[in-house]
């Protein structure tokens, strides 16, 4: 899953406290963040195999400091005692829930769409539910959580000015439009996890900080002051 992910990212911005949207953009995909780095040093390993499914060429098989559960479990907390601890201001303890749920999201989600690579700890078993082996129906479920998402972020965030209605929807056409070239750009398998690993992380990184654009023009709903917002 790719731009599925940040449906959980939206949708927490919707809670309290509120919690900077490139933040959110950033645990969503903490995990695919030391994926990606992972490659690149040789720890974690996938082959790129066109037609492997008929929605993700990635045979992703041993990634299990990244992607088990045991591994996300461990992230998750990570993050959110690291995030509770770096935050300015009160609901430290809130704050830092809602950023470990939303690492934690990134398995649960992944868990829909991936064939069996999903380790518990080591090795087997290996969980997951396989959609990705249908373009139709993974699809349908990746863009309805983002929809979903951005629904809710856009419901319960208010803008500030002319840019913060515009910019929400630049930022999904963005992702759209990262998402489609995804799916149809050609697998390539003599890339290096070199190149695939950098790519992934420009990727996150660009994302991230597009968020934090159209974020800084939003505020949440229950703030009635426009010129307030500490957590854009």
């Amino acid at each position: 899953m790719f731009i599925g992910h940040y449906s959980a990212a939206f949708a927490a911005r919707a809670l309290k406290p509120a919690i900077p949207l490139w933040a959110l953009f950033v645990a969503v995909q903490l995990i695919d963040f030391a994926f990606m780095a992972f490659i690149m040093m040789n720890l974690e390993q996938v082959r790129i195999v066109p037609g492997f499914t008929e929605a993700s060429a990635l045979d992703l098989y041993y990634m299990p400091f990244t992607h088990s559960l045991v591994a996300v479990i461990v992230w998750s907390l990570a993050a959110g005692v690291l995030y509770a601890a770096l935050r300015n201001g009160g609901n430290k303890l809130m704050a830092g829930l809602i950023i470990g749920a939303a690492v934690l999201s990134h398995w649960l989600l992944d868990l829909i769409v991936h064939v069996p690579d999903l380790p518990i700890v080591f090795g087997e078993p290996k969980l997951g539910f396989g959609l990705w082996r249908s373009m139709l129906w993974s699809q349908l479920v990746e863009f309805g959580f983002l929809l979903i998402g951005f629904a809710i972020y856009l419901l319960n965030t208010r803008p500030k000015g002319r840019a913060g209605q515009v910019a929400p929807w630049v930022l999904l056409v963005f992702m759209v439009g990262l998402q489609v070239y995804n799916l149809t750009a050609p697998a390539n398998p003599d890339a290096s996890m070199i190149e695939m690993g950098a790519i992934g992380l420009a990727a996150f990184t660009v994302l991230a900080l597009a968020a934090g654009i159209a974020g800084h023009w939003r505020r949440p709903a229950w703030d009635d002051s426009p010129a307030r917002d500490t957590a854009s």
